[in-house]
This record gives structure tokens, C-alpha cells and sequence, in this order.
């Protein structure tokens, strides 16, 4: 008995010890947890005192404020201590209590997002629309929420201004986009349809590609007299300012050959510079502005095989077994011009059946693309036009559209295009 008390007694000092040590270590435990609640705190008041938005920190369970910043309570009307003996729910609209549940939720799940249909309700009963972040965090052991919201009044004010504007310019856009549809429909009526040259020419086609929905380049033929007369010409400009000069060059075409029976190419384009003068009220001679176009006029007569040619900075090229002629015609434009003005110049040529005559405006050798980014230029249209020229007529037209669609590629078109070929 005695021995059996002398050993208990000896044992109490190691159980005194064991109970030390458990307690040291759980008091150490209590000690870290605490010293991290109150780091955790002093972060939160730090992120709390630095934000420029509204900020809560909420518990997840149950909704409730933990700590707000003063920009919240300015916002909406509180004190921060009202805030911290509230819910985040009853700073919510009645009918977005389910849908700011499942923001919380889903906040937990993806572990943070950013939504704008839940507003928050001021002390007044205002609804404040916000954009509101949230980031998943804890606070004092318990699962929690960082809830950004920033007041988004001036953004959504601003949003509906530019909004009314975009609409006033897309209605603008809109009625513009008429008128020009509208232009269109007439420049088509006044300039003959582009299927009916086939009428004077049965091998022959027309390659035009307006830059805007309508061309300051114009196609124009009619027969006289047992002779065929084509024109293309280039006017001054592009879109709508080319259109309009392109509907006075129509109709000077148009006046020259059927009203005052004229068919030699270099007198039509005589009275053609005199009528475009008068159009736009200008005087020959001395003048600054350019307005007028570039034309190049063929006349056919099947008679005496022979194609009558005048142009004005538009040449005629000829393509006959393998080979290619230009003709340049003379360097004046329909218009006002400097000095005393020439008469256009009429060159007799020739022709075979067979042969193949093209007009054109410089929309096409003008049109940057390729691989290294350079206009087509002239020597390549040649090459173009002289490669095809054994494909029939149809063809040719479809191989030069598409080297052309090809070149262009995804580069902006930078003119109108026009292109006429006619076979013998």
C-alpha cells in the first residue's frame, strides 16, 4: 500500500506537466487565433478606410454587416453604426431578395464576380444603382464576404446620353442612307443599262465597281446613224459629289449625240467641255477648280470597219493577235480649263473582226493591294487585259473582275471602277 502511494504521489508531477503543456498549446492556439482575427481586422479597416467605392464586409450564413466604410454610409444615408446592425438583404429592394441571395451564393461558388441588377436602398428608400464585386474572404473565424459597390448614377446618365445621340446619328445614318439609295435609283435611270450594249456590241461587257453605292464614274452608248457610240468617263470625285457631275456628263452625252446627231468622238467632247462650263456656271480660262471629268469616247462604224477614238486624259487600248496598242488622246479634261482652250483631237483606226477595244476610268490601275501593298498601275492592267484576251469575252470579263476582287483583297477600295470591253 505504501509502495503503491509512493509511486501515485511521484507520478502527479508529470501529469501537472503534461496539463501544462496542454494548456500552453492551447493557449498559444486561442493566442494565434485571436492575433490573427485582430490582423485580419486592422486589414479589413485599412482596405475599409482606402477604398473610393461603398465596401461591406458581410457574413455569408446570414447576411449580416460586419464593418462598412464611411463612403457606404454617405452613400446611403447611414451611420456606420446603423450599417453594422443591418443585413445586406434590408439594403436591398424587397423584389431582389432572391436574386441578391443567389449573387451571395454564387459569390461563394466562383469565389468572387461582378454583377449591376441588384440596387441598394438609401435610409430615404432611394434605389442607388450600383456595380457591385465581391471577393471571398473570413472574418473572425467565420466565412465571409468583401462586398464592392460603386454608385453608378453618372455612369448610367451618361450611358443614356450617348445612347439618345447614338440614336439621333443611327436616325440620321439612317435617312442619309435613303437619300442615297434614292440617288442611286436615278443615276441608274439616266444612265442607259449596262446589258444593252451587248445590243451594239453582242461580244462585250462592263466591269463597275462604285467605291459608295453611287459612282462618280459613268458608262454611257447609244447608236447614230448606223454608227455605235461608247463613253466612259471618270467625273471629278467620288460618292455623291462624282454622282451629280455624273448625271450632267450623261446628259451632255446624251444631248450631243441624239439631240444634235454629233458622232465624232473629238466634237463630242467639244460640246461636252462647253456644256459642263456653262453646267457649273464657270468660264474658260483662269480658273482654279477642276470640276469636270475624264472621258474617253469610240465611235464604230461597221461600214468602213474603223473605230473613231477622242479622249481626254483617258486612253483607248487595242488588243489584236497577242499584241496591245494605246491610244492616248489628248491631256485636256471635260472643263474648265487654263488658258485658251483646243479642240479634242479625233484618231481614225482601223479595225479587224476579232479586235478588242477597252475604255476605262483609273479607279482600277489606281487600287493599292498585292502582296507588297502597290496600286496596279497601268503596265499591270496591260498585262492583265493582253493575258486574257484569247478567254471569250465572258471570260475575260470574269478573270479581270476577279484579279482585280484578288488585288483589292481586304484593302479599302479608293475609287470608282469602270471598265468597258467591246469585241469587233
Amino acid at each position: 500500500m505504501e509502495l503503491i502511494t509512493g509511486l501515485a504521489l511521484g507520478a502527479l508531477p508529470v501529469l501537472f506537466l503534461g496539463a501544462s503543456v496542454g494548456l500552453s498549446y492551447a493557449y498559444n492556439r486561442l493566442h494565434t487565433r485571436f492575433a490573427r482575427s485582430e490582423r485580419d481586422r486592422d486589414s479589413y479597416l485599412g482596405v475599409l478606410e482606402s477604398s473610393n467605392d461603398a465596401l461591406f464586409v458581410v457574413n455569408f450564413v446570414n447576411g449580416r454587416i460586419y464593418q462598412a466604410n464611411e463612403k457606404a454610409a454617405q452613400m446611403l444615408g447611414y451611420s456606420m453604426e446603423q450599417l453594422a446592425q443591418l443585413t445586406i438583404f434590408q439594403l436591398h429592394p424587397k423584389e431582389f431578395l432572391h436574386r441578391s441571395a443567389t449573387r451571395i451564393a454564387d459569390a461563394w461558388e466562383k469565389k468572387g464576380i461582378v454583377y449591376e441588377d441588384i440596387p441598394l436602398v438609401s435610409s430615404k428608400g432611394e434605389c442607388i444603382p450600383v456595380e457591385s464585386s465581391t471577393r471571398v474572404t473570413s472574418y473572425r473565424g467565420d466565412p465571409a464576404i468583401i462586398l464592392f459597390a460603386r454608385d453608378i448614377r453618372e455612369r448610367q446618365e451618361l450611358q443614356a446620353k450617348v445612347e439618345a445621340q447614338q440614336a439621333v446619328v443611327r436616325d440620321q445614318n439612317h435617312q442619309l442612307l435613303s437619300s442615297i439609295r434614292y440617288a442611286q435609283r436615278i443615276q441608274r435611270a439616266v444612265l442607259p443599262e449596262a446589258e444593252q450594249l451587248q445590243d451594239l456590241f453582242p461580244e462585250s461587257f462592263i466591269l463597275f465597281r462604285p467605291r459608295d453605292i453611287v459612282s462618280g464614274d459613268l458608262y454611257w452608248f447609244a447608236e447614230k446613224d448606223g454608227k455605235a457610240v461608247v463613253a466612259a468617263a471618270d467625273c471629278t470625285g467620288h460618292g455623291v459629289p462624282g454622282a451629280l457631275l455624273s448625271l450632267i456628263g450623261a446628259s451632255l452625252f446624251q444631248e450631243m449625240v441624239l439631240e444634235k446627231g454629233l458622232t465624232d468622238p473629238g466634237l463630242i467632247l467639244d460640246g461636252a467641255r462647253a456644256g459642263m462650263i456653262h453646267a457649273l456656271n464657270k468660264q474658260d480660262g483662269g480658273v482654279e477648280q477642276r470640276d469636270g471629268m475624264n472621258a474617253a469616247v469610240i465611235t464604230f462604224d461597221r461600214r468602213t470597219m474603223t473605230v473613231h477614238f477622242a479622249g481626254g486624259f483617258s486612253p483607248l487600248y487595242l488588243v489584236r493577235s497577242g499584241e496591245l496598242t494605246a491610244f492616248k488622246g489628248d491631256r485636256m479634261c471635260i472643263g474648265p480649263v487654263e488658258g485658251k482652250s483646243t479642240p479634242f483631237g479625233t484618231s481614225v483606226i482601223p479595225v479587224l473582226t476579232g479586235d478588242r477595244l477597252f475604255i476605262f476610268s483609273d479607279g482600277l490601275q489606281d487600287q493599292f493591294g498585292g502582296p507588297e501593298g502597290k496600286k496596279v498601275m497601268s503596265s499591270r492592267l496591260k498585262r492583265w487585259i493582253l493575258g486574257s484576251s484569247p478567254l471569250s469575252i465572258d471570260d475575260q470579263y470574269q478573270f479581270l473582275s476577279d484579279q482585280f476582287r484578288l488585288w483589292k483583297g481586304d484593302v479599302e477600295q479608293v475609287d470608282d471602277v469602270l471598265l468597258i470591253g467591246v469585241e469587233v
